[in-house]
């Protein structure tokens, strides 16, 4: 296998074997050491942090934090959402600079997902000013009480 996933032509039918047969943790164990190896790609972080979202999501935020710069972010955030990780879907689009994806992320999953802080500071980087509305709707809808936090930071 440590021969293969260098390839990143030949990893989507590696893994797909491997998922096929039922050894998700001898996958992701695979890749893990995989990831040492100077001819480590993209790909192997980006795989291995999709395997994580269906097996193993626990240990996906702390991957993310360590690889950020290593993963193909619009695939892990499809990814994500497939799995519903909406808390790590909003920390990807933040570090994707798609700050309006992440508010409305934010608001559409608000007990998964939503911090206020985090979420002003979102805000303060939106370039849809509706998204502004649809935060003031939101807030009085779910979060009255931290109403005026929200519209002295926009």
């Amino acid at each position: 296998g440590m021969y293969i996933i260098v390839h990143p032509d030949h990893l989507d039918e590696l893994i797909a074997q491997y998922e096929k047969g039922g050894y998700f943790e001898e996958l992701i164990s695979l890749l893990d050491s995989g990831l040492s190896s100077e001819r480590s790609h993209v790909g192997m972080y980006t795989e291995l942090a999709v395997l994580y979202t269906k097996y193993k999501p626990e240990k996906l935020m702390d991957f993310i934090k360590l690889n950020t710069q290593k993963l193909n972010i619009p695939k892990l955030i499809q990814a994500c959402e497939r799995h519903y990780l909406w808390e790590h879907a909003v920390f990807l689009y933040t570090h994707y600079d798609e700050f309006d994806a992440a508010a409305n992320t934010m608001m559409a999953h608000s007990p998964a997902a939503y911090a206020h802080d985090q979420f002003q500071m979102i805000l303060q980087k939106v370039s849809n000013m509706e998204i502004y509305y649809r935060a003031i709707q939101f807030y009085l809808d779910e979060q009255p009480m931290q109403l005026n936090g929200l519209l002295s930071a926009i």
